[in-house]
């Protein structure tokens, strides 16, 4: 996928872990910050890499509401390494959900991000997401220039999280302020429960070694009976970091008798486009393709448990996408059909749309998505269906990332795939 739609890798290792961070006195707005006071940084704010090309700088003559803000300037004209300004804030579990919003002025801005980072009690990563995305859209628009304006997103809060990140950041070349930022807590109590280790499954493949993790029924009583499978492409880096997100998704959004796998993106090379290479986009350091690791998958899964043949779907979303249209588009295929969410759709490099005539694709997006074109899931719906392949596509809002009723719209899309002739 192009850089733009990829998610940051690894900058957590940047971040000092001796900051002091004193509570909000509200108990919902965890942080309001218009960065008036400090001197050469507001306070509690950090800078992360000191890349070449760009200037970390605390405008004092220039904010929203008040005179200061902080702002990324980029004049190297590449992707990586990513400079932010970043803030760590405490989390007591109380909430699930968290919410910002930030006032954000933009000069030729190629790509900005907001992002929140989700740490526990050792400091280990837990996930990401990008909360709101400032700049051109996709690959050859223009950067954006405007005044001031609101950019809001939500994320849902992982299990076992003790710190939040709040990472402004800037990938492309550009300038961008940030002012009056706002972050809030909302929703029910989350319930706390134990953390439990996850070893992933190793299988060998093509002289490597591909891994993925299980969820199975806890209930084994009705184990002589066929399940379900489902695999799960997560976007971003495709790490196991996303597992505790998956294991929600198995608990809330699936049937007692699915068995959900997961498999674990390698880290081929230094390049954060390669996540989940296809046939048709791998390079020569990759020595396996995604469509030959789910397959490995699947071989391995229907050893361990008694598998459906007829019931094997895909779950992907964001850079996950890509490889789960090119592998739904195998000639030959163990794949019944695919849910995939906010990603994009590039049919020059995909196979024959017409070998998923007895296949099925629910599409999940947002209009109001800034990342992935909502244009092109319309674009894949329609193509899919002109070759008489069951396509739906179903809408939701608030732009990219999972918004609203997650499980429940995973659930619709799922039992949709399920009811296919």
């Amino acid at each position: 996928m192009h850089h733009r739609y990829e998610f940051t890798l690894t900058w957590i290792l940047l971040i000092p872990f001796s900051i002091s961070v004193s509570f909000s006195a509200e108990p919902e707005a965890i942080l309001k910050d218009s960065f008036e006071t400090g001197t050469k940084a507001p306070e509690e704010w950090q800078t992360g890499f000191n890349v070449p090309g760009v200037r970390y700088v605390y405008d004092k003559g220039r904010g929203k509401t008040g005179d200061r803000s902080l702002s990324l300037q980029k004049s190297a004209r590449r992707y990586f390494p990513i400079a932010q300004w970043y803030r760590l804030l405490p989390y007591q579990g109380e909430k699930q959900n968290l919410q910002v919003q930030c006032e954000v002025r933009a000069e030729q801005t190629s790509k900005a991000i907001i992002d929140v980072l989700f740490l526990d009690e050792n400091k280990k990563s837990l996930g990401h997401q990008w909360l709101s995305y400032i700049g051109a859209k996709e690959s050859g628009e223009s950067p954006v220039s405007h005044d001031w304006k609101n950019y809001t997103g939500s994320a849902e809060i992982p299990e076992n999280t003790k710190q939040i990140v709040i990472g402004l950041q800037i990938y492309g070349p550009g300038k961008v302020w940030f002012d009056d930022l706002e972050v809030t807590l909302t929703g029910e109590s989350a319930p706390v429960k134990p953390e439990k280790k996850e070893h992933a499954i190793e299988i060998p493949l093509n002289g490597e070694t591909g891994e993925y993790l299980l969820i199975t029924p806890q209930d084994k009583s009705d184990n002589e009976k066929p399940h379900a499978l489902l695999i799960v492409l997560p976007g971003g880096d495709g790490s196991a970091d996303f597992h505790p997100f998956v294991k929600r998704i198995f608990e809330n959004a699936l049937s007692d008798d699915f068995v959900l796998a997961q498999p674990i993106a390698k880290k081929w090379t230094a390049d954060p486009k390669v996540v989940w290479p296809t046939k048709n986009s791998q390079t020569a350091k990759v020595k396996y393709t995604t469509e030959e690791l789910i397959a490995a998958v699947i071989k391995d899964v229907s050893g361990k448990q008694k598998i459906d043949s007829r019931r094997i779907y895909l779950l992907a979303w964001s850079s996950g996408g890509p490889a789960a249209y090119a592998t739904l588009l195998q000639k030959e295929t163990d794949i019944d059909g695919a849910l995939i969410a906010m990603s994009v759709f590039k049919p020059d490099q995909l196979p024959d749309i017409a070998n998923a005539k007895q296949r099925s694709l629910y599409l999940l997006h947002s209009p109001d998505d800034k990342v992935c074109p909502h244009r092109m899931a319309k674009a894949a719906r329609d193509t899919f269906k002109k070759t008489n392949v069951r396509a739906t596509l179903v809408d939701y809002p608030g732009g990219h990332g999972w918004k609203g009723n997650v499980y429940g719209n995973i659930r619709q899309g799922i039992n949709w795939l399920e009811k296919a002739d």
